[in-house]
């Protein structure tokens, strides 16, 4: 099982349905199963959303003010390829950059 947490930047996003609509696409493009999902929207702006997955879980908590997203993907998909959805997330983010750490449980 890999966990992959991390930050992206350069990125601004403050409403829920941009996260959820980002965090979908997301799963989608990395083979991920979404069984549940919840997002809660903060004032004046900023959110966190997280999508329970089959394969375990997918959440992500946006500070705008920093330009920033904070990122955990836990996964024990065998298939799971850490680097990849790393790729994946700061594309689908435009991200200027990305930090990234990967646990193995």
């Amino acid at each position: 099982m890999k966990h992959l947490l991390g930050r992206v930047d350069g990125v601004w996003v403050a409403q829920s349905a941009h996260l959820e609509k980002s965090m979908i696409r997301i799963a989608e493009r990395c083979g991920f199963t979404v069984v549940s999902r919840a997002f809660h929207q903060f004032e004046p702006h900023g959110t966190t959303g997280v999508l329970v997955l089959a394969e375990s879980h997918f959440s992500a908590h946006t500070y705008p003010e920093d330009n920033m997203i904070y990122i955990d993907v836990f996964c024990c998909s065998p298939k799971f390829d850490p680097s990849e959805c790393s790729k994946i997330i700061e594309q689908e983010f435009s991200a200027t950059s990305g930090d990234w750490k990967v646990v193995t449980r």
